[in-house]
């Protein structure tokens, strides 16, 4: 069975804009300033918008971008040799495999996360996207549903729990069946 390459723009850009985040913190964590960070964010997009024809699809784009965007600052970091503060290769290489970890780590719980949200009752959901979706206070939410302040309260707190133990449950079950 062979894999058909991608081919249009929407998928580069769908999975792009899925995995920024992640790359994002990747570069963020092996350069010292925020605008270098954002400038090999944009370098590394380029890439992996010309390259985009040797991606096989089905395949881990966030491992294939974080390899470029590893690359991307490799070549930043060559070119600033000259600037004071630098970390080893050793050190970027360390940092590198140890953040890709995290990042594939915090990709399933974030899968998980949204699964367990998904078996959420409509209004504990709406209340949740209220208060992290929407940046609302518990207070300002209150308000707007009509609700006493601990009511609201209670309700995100006993949400999140619900939500812990639910992601808990999952990647326990996710170890047993690995073992």
């Amino acid at each position: 069975m062979s894999a058909q390459p991608p081919s249009d723009e929407h998928d580069f850009g769908r999975l792009f804009v899925q995995h920024q985040s992640r790359i994002y913190g990747f570069i963020r964590s092996l350069v010292v300033h925020r605008a270098d960070a954002e400038d090999l964010l944009q370098e590394t997009a380029s890439v992996l918008w010309r390259k985009f024809d040797e991606f096989l699809p089905g395949s881990n784009f966030s491992a294939w971008a974080l390899q470029v965007a590893r690359f991307q600052v490799m070549y930043f970091r060559q070119r600033q040799k000259r600037d004071v503060l630098q970390f080893s290769d050793k050190f970027v290489d360390a940092v590198g495999a140890d953040t890709i970890a995290e990042s594939d780590r915090l990709g399933d719980l974030q899968e998980l996360l949204e699964l367990c949200m998904d078996k959420l009752p409509p209004a504990d959901h709406e209340l949740f996207d209220l208060r992290y979706h929407s940046d609302l206070s518990a207070k300002n939410i209150a308000e707007q549903l009509g609700r006493p302040l601990s009511t609201v309260y209670n309700a995100i707190n006993r949400i999140r729990r619900t939500l812990a133990e639910c992601v808990e449950q999952a990647m326990n079950r996710a170890d047993r069946e690995r073992t």
